[in-house]
């Protein structure tokens, strides 16, 4: 609430200060959250192209070993396991053939020949094994490939100073179905790079990687890793660093399920010594075997890192920016913006003959203009108000006398309603009631001397009290007939209309529709009588042959529409006040509806009949 205080008594330079910082913060904020998001996706950009040249490289890898295979293969297939003579040739010519290949990342240094049950055949290069034993997981690993498949296994031993790679093994068959098995160690043979070049491998080959211009593009150098699957670095492309030791990213390769592949980011710890960097894991082939490429942060994410930056500078430089040039500007509203207050109080306090004038193009200046045109439409508005003030006078003088012409004659009608009811009680139920009592009497006095003749004016009597019966009757049906309570509208209508028209000629159609909801009782009520003040008037005025009453339900409207082929009459006429035409149940149908918010209208015609159309909002009516 202090806070509220304080801020409505702020001048409105302040004010707009304030304004203007929240918003500014608020779109800068804005900006540089969406540039963030974009750098976001854009370090990821960067994380799937680190992917994807990993997974070349790994291809590449994959390459090399299936021809070291299918080399195998081809050179021993023919070989049977007893020419021992023939097995050790095909052995040493194998790793003459292989030797000489140009591979990307390895040479072999040495072939074995092992048959299914362990037993080493023929052996070629280096390094030499005293015994098989060593050799024996590969047999097993082996034995379980067909066609070109292989297995990678870890190496076995140093070969001529280079650091061991790893072992492919595959199984060859024999002449005559016999089963042998080749496997090949291989040793790095890029040891001189410093670091790895996708681009220089896949363009130039062998001869470019051997010449690496130190020049190349620094964002397309990696460190290359390959990690066996005891966890050793097997193969490893970094200045300064040698195969053969426990892999530092050992333990992201152990997490990955088999055949997986992810580019994490890896910081260092607290007891690291490393630059936090990007590294890319993909499995070698279908072998355990995965290679790893490296790349400081500040490398692999260089272009996100600058946008980063960049976003910051322009994001805290516009908004500081913004905020002077904003500040530069309140300074100049301040001063028209006073004239304006003061002249805005002079028209609060009622003057408005006093011009407003203030030397000032820009907006401040239109908004002058302005408010010296609301001055002079106040000026001329106050001049209407009191205009209009005296035509609200007259009008309301006229309704009050128009509804007081309406009670006088609903009044004047209720009282011709009770000479009519007394009347008819004088003249009919009264008489009847003394009939009544005169043939009571004249059966009482003959009771004991003329019993026949008594039971004869019993029988008088009792038609007498029938007739005194449906008197009454008659006249309470002619207050509020019972059907609209026990049966309903539809029925009450019907029942109205078919005892005061068809008596007089007037053939009738009633048509009565099914509500949606049910009616609340004053809207069947308020409809009933409607209808029956048309009827009325059909009966007593329109001389009609034909008649029709229509109730409808159409979109939450009870619709009442009664139409007749009569003379017809001047509607403006009847409805005016203060003529002697008896229009008061026109007058009270209109009353009646505009009491419910309904539309009423009377449309008719001399010698074309007329046509009474009401339209009632309905709510249903709460249980």
């Amino acid at each position: 609430m202090e806070t509220l205080k304080r801020l409505r008594h702020m001048g409105i330079q302040q004010r707009i200060m304030l304004y203007v910082t929240v918003g500014l913060a608020l779109m800068f904020g804005g900006f540089a959250f969406v540039g963030l998001r974009s750098v976001q996706e854009a370090t990821q950009l960067v994380y799937k192209e680190r992917l994807s040249e990993t997974h070349t490289t790994a291809g590449l890898f994959s390459n090399d070993f299936s021809r070291v295979a299918r080399g195998a293969k081809a050179a021993l297939s023919k070989v049977t396991p007893e020419d021992r003579q023939g097995i050790e040739a095909a052995t040493s010519n194998l790793l003459d053939s292989l030797s000489s290949d140009s591979f990307n990342f390895f040479r072999v240094t040495g072939v074995w020949v092992i048959d299914a049950k362990g037993q080493l055949l023929a052996d070629a290069g280096t390094p030499k094994l005293d015994t098989s034993t060593r050799l024996l997981p590969a047999v097993s690993e082996a034995s379980a490939v067909t066609g070109e498949d292989y297995v990678l296994l870890p190496a076995v031993g140093g070969s001529d100073g280079n650091p061991p790679f790893a072992m492919l093994a595959t199984k060859v068959g024999g002449q005559e179905g016999s089963r042998t098995h080749v496997i090949v160690v291989h040793t790095a043979s890029l040891n001189n790079q410093t670091s790895y070049n996708p681009a220089s491998f896949w363009r130039t080959g062998q001869d470019a990687r051997n010449a690496h211009d130190a020049t190349e593009d620094s964002h397309q150098e990696y460190h290359l890793e390959v990690v066996n699957p005891e966890g050793i670095t097997a193969l490893l492309i970094w200045k300064g660093r040698t195969a053969g030791k426990p892999s530092s990213h050992y333990a992201f390769v152990r997490s990955l399920a088999y055949g997986e592949s992810s580019v994490i980011s890896h910081s260092p710890g607290p007891s690291d010594s490393f630059p936090p960097h990007v590294i890319a894991i993909v499995p070698i082939g279908s072998s355990r075997f995965y290679l790893i490429l490296e790349q400081p942060v500040d490398v692999a994410l260089a272009l996100p890192l600058r946008i980063k930056q960049e976003i910051l500078v322009l994001a805290i430089g516009g908004f500081l920016i913004t905020l002077f040039v904003a500040w530069i500007t309140t300074r100049n509203v301040v001063k028209p913006t006073r004239q304006l207050t003061r002249a805005a109080e002079r028209m609060a306090r009622g003057d408005l003959e006093t011009p407003i004038s203030i030397n000032s193009q820009d907006e401040v200046g239109k908004l002058a203009q302005s408010l010296d045109i609301m001055r002079l439409e106040l000026k001329e508005a106050s001049e209407q108000i009191g205009n209009v003030n005296k035509e609200l006078e007259s009008q309301v003088r006229e309704r009050t006398a128009r509804l007081a012409d309406v009670l006088q004659k609903v009044i004047t009608a209720q009282e011709d309603e009770r000479y009519r009811l007394a009347r008819e009680l004088h003249d009919e139920t009264l008489q009847t009631l003394g009939a009544l009592s005169i043939a009571l009497d004249r059966a009482r006095d003959g009771l004991h001397d003329t019993p026949r003749r008594s039971a004869e004016h019993l029988v008088e009597a009792k038609a007498i009290a029938g007739r005194l019966l449906e008197e009454t009757r008659r006249l309470i049906l002619g207050l509020r007939p019972m059907a609209l309570d026990d049966l309903g509208l539809g029925p009450a209508i019907r029942w109205y209309a078919e005892t005061h028209l068809e008596g007089k000629g007037v053939a009738t159609v009633v048509e009565v529709g099914q509500p949606v909801v049910k009616l609340p009782k004053h809207i069947e009520v308020t409809l009933f009588r409607l209808a029956q003040e048309a009827v009325n008037n059909i009966a007593k005025h329109a001389d009609a042959r034909h008649a029709s009453i229509r109730v409808t339900f159409p979109d939450s409207l009870a619709s009442l529409v009664v139409t007749d082929d009569g003379k017809g009459f001047d509607v403006n006429h009847a409805l005016q006040l203060g003529t002697s035409v008896p229009n008061v149940g026109l007058l009270g149908m209109q009353e009646r509806v505009k009491l419910l918010n309904g539309r009423f209208n009377i449309r008719s015609q001399q010698g074309k009949g007329t046509e009474v159309n009401v339209e009632i909002p309905v709510e249903s009516e709460s249980a």
